[in-house]
C-alpha cells in the first residue's frame, strides 16, 4: 500500500505501519515519566503533540480521520492538567494507544 502527502511524495505503507508501531511506545513512555514525577514530561507532550499535528497534516488520509484529533486532544488534556493521577494518565495514554492500533490495522493493511 502507498501513501500520499500532501507534496506529493508517495509513502510506502510498511513506514506507516513503523511509525504506529513507533506511536505505541512513544504514548507508553509517558507512563513511567509521570510515575517518576520526571520534569520533562510536559516538554515531552508538547513535542508529541507537535509530531502527530505534522504527520495529520502531512499523510493526507490522516488529515480527515478524527481519531488523529483525538490523539491530539489526549496530549492537550495531560498538558492541560498536569496534576492528574498516574491512573488517570494511565488511562489516557492505553485510549491512546488502543487507537494508534486501530488506525495501523485500518491504513497499514497488516495484522
Amino acid at each position: 500500500m502507498i501513501v500520499e502527502t500532501v507534496s506529493g511524495v508517495e509513502i510506502d505503507g510498511d513506514v506507516l505501519y513503523k511509525y504506529f508501531k513507533n506511536l505505541v511506545n512513544l504514548f507508553f513512555k509517558i507512563l513511567p515519566m509521570k510515575e517518576n514525577e520526571e520534569d520533562t514530561l510536559g516538554v515531552y507532550l508538547r513535542t508529541l503533540q507537535v509530531e502527530l499535528l505534522g504527520c495529520k497534516n502531512l499523510i493526507t488520509v490522516l488529515n480527515n480521520d478524527p481519531r488523529m484529533l483525538s490523539l491530539i486532544s489526549i496530549l492537550q488534556y495531560l498538558i492541560d492538567f498536569p496534576e492528574c493521577s498516574p491512573r488517570e494518565v494511565r488511562r489516557e495514554v492505553f485510549h491512546a494507544i488502543s487507537i494508534c492500533n486501530k488506525l495501523k490495522s485500518l491504513y497499514c493493511n497488516y495484522k
